[in-house]
């Protein structure tokens, strides 16, 4: 099966490490809004039979009420966080496919033709929440990619990362079928046949217009050699040149190519010894490309699957075979060679370039040290973002304070009731708010999902230039102000307080940081310093990806205080013990940890493991 692009694609050509250059045909949007159709409809499909099979199983047999309290609450954290986790590890995990891609026949990679990494992964499914804008319409995104050369939505542009054509699998010419046996005396002139050739090899670069212009022209001038005596257009059609044109000759000319090459290849001569010279690299390398596909048959899940002592093979064998792919191009192989070259170049690039993944040793690394490094490095980004959100709380709050009917344009009806009787329930002895413990876990997961859903949105908004990022800090900020100036005017702040104080450091610290995290990833649009705004956009994108991972474990810490510690009947005293102790924690945490070499070089770079390169094995 041939992997050659259809007519009209648009194709990237990456240059690997080895200076190969590898093209990928990138995906249109009508593929890439089918492989969302099918994600969306599978990833409904497994939440309405877990919405089915969880309960009737719980019920099934005789568990506590809290079991099928803690049940349910999974469904529901399943069912809000679920779809971005579904994206975000299909991808991150499974190289760069979710089901739906993978029946499409497509593949996300970055930008460099290295493998996706979970990373990445994360930062393109994070900026998702500005691409389906406006109300999951997603008119932002399918705009983005329709005015970008390479098809990027948002996401990808943040992430370094571009949507490709998964490559079909074509057969290896065997020694026989390109031996170099003619079959007759060649039909064209040395001159026919290098023009043919060359258009041919460069067709696909060409765009849809002008390949359709240089197809009709060739094909006129080589009609008493081609197959087909279908008449040629010798003008403009009305209306512009069409795919269908392209297409008629097209097939036409590659037909008449590969009939002609192999008997030039077999005279050896002249102007053909370059052909020559293909034939005699499948002649003599055929069986060690074969011994290799095998090889990576056996890998394709990765290499640490094969034998150690398989690892120095693998990278030697594709060394040679990527020099083999150079040779063919240079030697003018027949299509068939290159494109089945390539094919074998590519696959062998991904594995062994593909991250190798981080250990839970990373990861502890990662938290114990990384996260308050780079916060203390991007402290002034921090502050900004601190900045924008509670100086809107202050202001709100005074405002509301001077003037409590303002109230009504801040807040829902529901919380300006909530706090008109709030003197009444701190004088019955009654608490902010009122959960049955056998409701905490549900509780607790619903306001999880809300916090977590809050920080994606600051760090994803930071795609617009900060501006969204902004906005979503700044009417946090006014809500939160309103809410404790109408607590305050109404007498009834310490029932707020005792309600907030526990998670609430946690929590607004999760906020500005992740804040940070947007306001950091806009800045590459807005001051790109030396590199270019796309360079940065990735650059900055990981380490703003890196802030967000810190506080997603914060926001859980909190989601948890917030769910069991807040709403339960202790004393005051109690509660605001608990947030100065959490306070002096994180206070120590984000000042005194990371303070060694390993971890400030993991915070400026954050590196991924990867392979090394082909000159040896990976570890």
């Amino acid at each position: 099966m041939s992997t050659a692009a259809a007519p009209g694609a648009r194709r990237v050509q990456i240059e690997t490490p080895e200076h190969v250059r590898i093209g990928y045909e990138l995906a249109d949007l009508g593929s890439r809004f089918l492989a969302l159709v099918l994600d969306l409809l599978l990833f409904g499909l497994a939440l309405f039979v877990l919405g089915l099979v969880l309960p009737f199983v719980l019920s099934s047999f005789e568990v506590s009420r809290t079991l099928l309290t803690w049940g349910i609450a999974v469904l529901l954290i399943g069912f809000m966080l679920g779809l971005w986790l579904y994206f975000s590890l299909f991808e991150g995990l499974a190289g760069g496919r979710t089901p739906g891609k993978r029946l499409v026949g497509l593949r996300v990679i970055h930008d460099g033709g290295y493998p996706l990494t979970f990373r990445g992964s994360v930062v393109r499914n994070l900026i998702r929440l500005i691409d389906l804008q406006p109300l999951g319409t997603w008119m932002v995104g399918g705009a983005a990619m329709l005015m970008t050369p390479r098809t990027q939505r948002l996401g990808d542009l943040a992430a370094g990362t571009l949507v490709v054509r998964d490559r079909a699998k074509s057969t290896l010419p065997e020694r026989a079928a390109l031996s170099g046996s003619a079959a007759g005396p060649p039909v064209l002139t040395y001159r026919q046949f290098e023009v043919l050739s060359s258009y041919v090899s460069r067709r696909t670069e060409l765009l849809p217009e002008a390949r359709a212009r240089v197809a009709t022209s060739l094909a006129a001038s080589l009609a008493d050699h081609l197959e087909e005596r279908a008449p040629v257009p010798a003008a403009r059609p009305p209306g512009g040149w069409r795919g269908g044109e392209d297409l008629r000759h097209d097939g036409r000319l590659v037909a008449l190519l590969e009939a002609e090459r192999p008997r030039w290849h077999a005279r050896g001569e002249g102007p053909t010894s370059r052909s020559a010279q293909a034939v005699a690299l499948v002649r003599t390398q055929s069986q060690r490309w074969h011994d290799y596909e095998l090889l990576l048959e056996r890998a394709k899940r990765g290499l640490r699957r094969l034998p150690e002592e398989d690892l120095p093979r693998f990278a030697g064998m594709y060394r040679e075979v990527a020099a083999d792919l150079a040779r063919a191009r240079t030697y003018h192989g027949s299509i068939e060679l290159q494109e089945s070259l390539e094919r074998l170049v590519g696959a062998g690039h991904n594995l062994l370039y593909r991250p190798l993944g981080r250990s839970w040793e990373a990861l502890r690394a990662w938290v114990s040290g990384g996260f308050p490094a780079l916060v203390r490095r991007l402290l002034p980004v921090v502050a900004l973002a601190g900045l924008l959100l509670f100086g809107p709380m202050f202001a709100t709050y005074a405002h509301v304070r001077t003037d409590p009917d303002v109230a009504r344009t801040y807040l829902p009806v529901e919380m300006i009731s909530r706090a008109e009787n709030a003197a009444d329930r701190a004088a019955s002895g009654r608490g902010y708010v009122d959960v049955p413990s056998g409701l905490m876990p549900m509780f607790s997961t619903l306001l999880i999902s809300n916090n977590v859903r809050v920080t994606f949105l600051a760090f994803a908004g930071g795609i617009l230039a900060g501006l969204g990022t902004a906005a979503v800090l700044i009417l946090n900020g006014m809500h939160i102000g309103a809410v404790f100036g109408l607590y305050a005017h109404h007498e009834a702040s310490a029932l707020v307080w005792g309600f907030v104080a526990p998670h609430g450091v946690l929590e607004l610290t999760a906020i500005v940081v992740s804040g940070a995290a947007g306001l950091w990833l806009g800045s590459a649009l807005l001051a790109p310093g030396r590199r270019t705004r796309g360079e940065a956009l990735r650059r900055r994108g990981r380490e703003a990806v890196g802030l967000l991972a810190g506080t997603t474990l914060l926001l859980i810490l909190a989601g948890l205080v917030e769910g069991f510690l807040s709403p339960a009947p202790l004393p005051p005293a109690v509660k605001f013990g608990f947030a100065a102790l959490f306070a002096l924690t994180m206070f120590a945490y984000l000042t005194a940890s990371g303070r060694t070499a390993e971890d400030r070089e993991l915070a400026r770079g954050i590196p991924e493991r990867s392979a090394p390169s082909p000159g040896a094995p990976p570890a």
